[in-house]
């Protein structure tokens, strides 16, 4: 089995079995096994059992059951007392010792990683983020998480395919190609990336866009209704100003460009139309735009470590004619409507059964309203075409599962998006789509907002954590290349992304993130590079068969259950696909180990067999620290 603390729990669940068994009452010592905790206190003991989950008529006989464990002798337990209504087991020493040693010498590296016995083939679409910025905050956390998830099913066995949407339709790109047409496609200045620069002509378009709209609407406005929208002008020429106080002439050439006169939406909106009809002067500077931003963000995404097998381009699915297949389907399905006259698929018919919506995952209270399928002028919307892409992505890599890592905000256009797929009768499709819902990234003092260049973005944030990284080695007289500042600065970002559950809201604080101290990705690397310190250093293999049987005391015995549990959170975190676990389970982990190191000569040990323990222990902290880095996708540095 190689599993350490899942042999001592079965081996305990026995023990308690057969000693309820003398009491005449049976219980199975595999569901006890199941039940068994791990005390609050390491004083408590190494194991603990809650006798009312297993049966309220045990809790009167607790003492009983305790005398008759430690009567009965067991290999895996030494002692047992009851506190309360809980029976607390202390393992043999012994016990631990040899089930730790065979599973580490066994297993070596590839310690706690379970593979499955049945590999899938997985698509991961992530990050995805407009090709009208660059990668902000937020996007950073959706990257993360993403290649967390990948990581995840590869290191598993599976077969995965990372892929990024480029979500290159719709008015948000049509902003941009009108600013970038007007100006006649402009170069960069030197001093900004290209998706730096041309975000800000995004927010520069879209803001002048929307004040020659509102005074147009302040045209035949009421009295009454002019004072807002004088307000609301009012408040975009301030954020005119502000955008323009970044790139002077880009906004002054720009005003000049757009004439007042025209109606700048509705050719925004024409645009959009020619896009999907492959007017060839129209798609060639916007696919030259949109690669010009995807240059930008794919640098990032190097920088961050995170990578794509596919870039799937929108504009090219509706110009395959998948998005117009999806289409006449849904004219042919008995859920098909027209609602306000466009073409739309009744969603809230199907999701009337409890039983479907339980199956695809749909919130008992969401309310499903009619999936709108065209725009009036033709154009297609966000949803239909994700419904072909969709099916593009099980077919094209005969998907068993796929994730979309979506904001949680998406929660009902992804609902809507498995009714569709169920009601057009992809059923397999429909089932096996996962929506992998996260919650926004807050920064103190900033409200974002990516149509007024109002966003943190992961380059600035990685610009930061580097300079900090270079201050903190200049206090400790340590002198490191550019690349292991890298390594630092991205496992921080990482990191803050990984430790808090991804439907909790983060507020990130760069200040605190590359100290090298418990709770930071810097003190678990800290940890790694001082365990790889002691493993050069000893330069040789540990001789797992001659261990000190009864050298685990204090912080060594600490340790040991803590190596010894890593296989059942590896197991917990793939199921649950929860960082958060794994990261809070590696900080005390990281606690532990650098406790005892401090206070515990390994190499200078001058007995044989205990040294071989203590080695052991390193050995073991390293593995788990590595292969937990596997997952989360942090990086290994050789000195902090």
């Amino acid at each position: 089995m190689c599993e350490p603390y899942a042999e001592l729990k079965k081996c305990v669940g026995r023990a308690i079995a057969r000693a309820v068994a003398s009491l005449k009452v049976s219980i199975d010592p595999e569901v006890v096994a199941g039940m068994l905790q791990e005390p609050p206190k390491p004083e408590f003991g190494d194991l603990a059992l809650p006798l009312p989950r297993v049966s309220k008529e045990l809790v009167e006989n607790c003492g009983d059951i305790a005398s008759l464990v430690g009567e009965a002798g067991s290999e895996c337990v030494e002692k047992v007392q009851c506190v309360s209504s809980y029976l607390n087991v202390w393992a043999r020493s012994s016990y631990i010792v040899e089930k730790l040693a065979t599973a580490l010498s066994k297993l070596g590296r590839e310690y706690g990683i379970t593979k499955k016995e049945k590999p899938a083939r997985v698509v991961v679409e992530f990050v995805s983020a407009n090709p009208v910025h660059p990668l902000h905050i937020g996007s950073g956390r959706n990257a993360v998480l993403g290649d967390f998830i990948a990581r995840v099913h590869e290191l598993s066995g599976d077969l995965v395919e990372r892929r990024y949407y480029v979500n290159d339709l719709g008015l948000q790109v049509a902003n941009l190609v009108y600013g970038y047409i007007k100006l006649g496609r402009p170069r960069r200045p030197e001093f900004l990336k290209d998706d730096h620069f041309l975000g800000l002509l995004y927010a520069a378009t879209s803001t002048i866009v929307d004040i020659a709209k509102l005074k147009k609407k302040l045209e035949t406005a009421s009295e009454a209704e002019s004072g807002e929208i004088r307000r609301e002008i009012d408040a975009l020429l301030g954020e005119l100003f502000r955008i323009r106080s970044k790139l002077p002439d880009l906004v002054d050439s720009l005003l000049k460009s757009v004439d007042p006169s025209r109606d700048a939406e509705r050719e925004v909106r024409n645009l959009t139309q020619l896009l999907e009809l492959g007017d060839k002067s129209v798609v060639d500077a916007h696919r030259e735009v949109v690669n010009r931003v995807l240059a930008g963000i794919r640098e990032t995404l190097e920088k961050l470590g995170v990578f794509f097998d596919k870039w799937d381009y929108e504009s090219d699915l509706v110009r395959s004619g998948l998005v117009g297949e999806v289409l006449s389907k849904a004219r042919s399905s008995e859920y098909y409507m027209l609602h306000k006259n466009a073409p739309a698929l009744d969603l809230a018919k199907l999701a009337e059964s409890p039983e479907l919506r339980e199956l695809l995952g749909v919130p008992e209270h969401l309310e499903i309203p009619p999936l709108i399928l065209a725009r009036s002028d033709g154009t297609t919307l966000y949803t239909t075409r994700d419904i072909a892409y969709t099916i593009k992505k099980f077919s094209e890599f005969s998907a068993d599962r796929v994730y979309n890592v979506v904001a949680i905000e998406q929660t009902l256009p992804q609902a809507q998006l498995r009714l569709a797929l169920h009601a057009l009768g992809y059923v397999r499709e429909a089932t096996s789509l996962v929506h992998y819902a996260y919650e926004m990234v807050n920064v103190k003092g900033l409200s974002m907002s990516g149509r007024r260049a109002r966003y943190v973005t992961v380059d600035e944030v990685l610009d930061e954590l580097a300079a900090r990284v270079r201050e903190l080695a200049v206090k400790r007289g340590v002198n490191l290349a550019e690349d292991v500042v890298l390594k630092i600065a991205r496992s921080a970002f990482k990191y803050a992304m990984l430790s808090v559950s991804p439907r909790k809201t983060l507020v990130f604080d760069p200040e605190q993130a590359v100290e090298v101290k418990s709770g930071t990705s810097t003190y678990l690397q800290y940890t790694l590079a001082r365990a790889n310190g002691i493993m050069s250093r000893y330069g040789r293999e540990v001789e797992f068969s001659e261990l000190d049987s009864e050298g685990l005391v204090g912080k060594r015995r600490e340790l040991a259950l803590l190596i010894a549990r890593f296989p059942e959170v590896f197991r917990k975190v793939v199921a649950e696909l929860a960082p958060e676990d794994l990261i809070s389970y590696l900080n005390r982990l990281a606690e532990v180990f650098n406790s005892w190191y401090d206070a515990d000569p390994i190499l200078a040990e001058p007995r044989e067999e205990l040294r071989n323990l203590k080695l052991a222990l390193v050995y073991g902290a390293k593995v788990v620290i590595e292969n937990s880095f596997k997952l989360l996708g942090l990086d290994i540095v050789e000195r902090i």
